[in-house]
């Protein structure tokens, strides 16, 4: 039961672009149908009101402007994923699953308490004039002195109270993150069989895995369902993210398989 946590975001980056792919290629269709079927009535021809032929004018002209509309939409639904392609290779957000989160996390924190001490020692030489002490943090530029000393529009200078607030909520979450991670890595994973079905914590998924013999009843696929469970083809498993609410679920449904 392999976990890649790389090759699972690069899978999603594909999809995406494969349905961006897939829309604008139907969108170009339906524009193209529906440019050809145009192309029969004669240019400012209008419906010719009452003759035989006005209703099937009418709907001959309504299944082109149909299937301009579809394209227009397919078109609007192929940018949509492609946007997404693009939002999820460049997020660079820390995913408890990623095998590096607490590597990445520990360098975030690191990162942010520089920060934070960079902004209270800027604020301490401002308030000082002590622009040869600014100077010699680390990050300091002449640029950012004169920045920094220029007031904002309630007459503020230096950095505000706002950004150093923000910015040790962000490095409390961080080391909270780091707690966590650290917790889940050190406890034993739970591997137990219940009435036949393997209740498994893979962590290095970061999933809570049910395993069973055979295929569910499609009573019990309702019950993984409404509780959060995905059936996964590679990990052979239902499984969502390792918690005490998901553990808790697992083994009530397992329990219950007694009685079906």
């Amino acid at each position: 039961m392999k976990h890649d946590f790389g090759q699972r975001k690069q899978k999603r980056i594909e999809n995406a672009q494969h349905q961006a792919a897939k829309n604008k290629a139907e969108a170009d269709s339906l524009y193209k149908t529906a440019k050809d079927m145009s192309s029969f009535i004669p240019f400012g021809q209008p419906i010719l009101v009452g003759h035989h032929s006005e209703k099937g004018d009418r709907r001959y002209r309504e299944k082109i402007h149909n299937k301009f509309g579809k394209s227009f939409e397919k078109r609007e639904t192929a940018e949509y994923y492609t946007q997404k392609a693009k939002i999820i290779q460049n997020n660079d957000a820390i995913f408890s699953d990623d095998p590096e989160a607490l590597q990445k996390l520990q360098e975030k924190l690191k990162a942010l308490q520089g920060s934070q001490e960079f902004m209270k020692g800027a604020n301490k030489c401002i308030k000082k004039k002590d622009k040869a002490a600014f100077l010699k943090l680390p990050f300091a530029t002449d640029h950012l002195w004169e920045q920094l000393n220029t007031p904002d529009y309630m007459g503020r200078i230096g950095f505000a109270a706002y950004s150093l607030t923000n910015n040790n909520a962000n490095i409390r979450n961080i080391e909270k993150r780091i707690a966590q991670l650290k917790q889940q890595e050190s406890r034993v994973a739970v591997d137990k069989m219940v009435n036949g079905v393997r209740i498994y914590e893979n962590k290095d998924a970061n999933r809570l895995q049910m395993i069973f013999e055979g295929k569910p009843s499609e009573e019990i696929r309702k019950q993984l369902k409404a509780n959060g469970f995905h059936w996964s083809p590679s990990e052979g498993a239902w499984q969502r993210h390792i918690s005490k609410s998901a553990l808790y679920s697992a083994e009530r449904i397992a329990e219950n398989l007694i009685n079906k």
